[in-house]
């Protein structure tokens, strides 16, 4: 069960509302999936956890974290935001890979490894792996509207657990929708 922790006086901010608008409409996806979910919420954070065991087990993780600078002389657009969403799954044997956004380093780090590629016509991300397999491909379909909003932080696959990390404020249910009915998933 999702539990509010905010204060009497957080109750009344748009921001309180907008955050357990999005915690409601998580607890409600999982649940409908006979899945269990757990987690907390105010306005200036989320954290919720949620497991779905049908189709295969799934767990979704969601945060979001408000921080400002410490210092009340500057601006709040000095506040910064961190929004994570993990899903995470049994993966595929036999194809261990990351897909991670293209840092300035990697440019040097392709000369002395051959492991590491551009991904497909992503310029902004690389692909870290001993070979392009079809897992990789049809999971990069799925995931083709968050990989071109550069929402995608990272998709790894390593000894059999399927790692999905997104940097957005949304839920996505209709992408994730796609990857639970996925066949080339163990």
């Amino acid at each position: 069960m999702i539990k509010s922790n905010a204060s009497v006086s957080e109750k009344s901010s748009p921001f309180y509302e907008v955050n357990q608008s999005f915690c409601l409409e998580f607890e409600k996806f999982i649940l409908e999936r006979n899945g269990t979910c757990s987690g907390s919420y105010n306005a200036w954070s989320y954290l919720l956890l949620g497991k779905i065991l049908e189709p295969k087990e799934w767990v979704l993780e969601y945060k979001k974290s408000t921080f400002t600078s410490g210092n009340l002389l500057l601006s709040s657009k000095s506040q910064n935001l961190f929004t994570s969403v993990i899903w995470k799954t049994k993966g595929c044997k036999n194809s261990d890979f990351i897909i991670r956004r293209k840092k300035a380093k990697d440019t040097f780090l392709r000369i002395f490894n051959s492991h590491i590629s551009n991904f497909d016509t992503f310029n902004n991300y690389i692909l870290v792996s001993n070979t392009n397999t079809p897992f990789i491909s049809e999971i990069s379909r799925v995931l083709k509207p968050l990989i071109i909003s550069k929402e995608v932080y990272q998709i790894s696959n390593k000894n059999r657990q399927l790692k999905i990390e997104l940097r957005t404020d949304k839920h996505y249910f209709d992408i994730f929708k796609q990857l639970i009915d996925l066949e080339i998933l163990d």
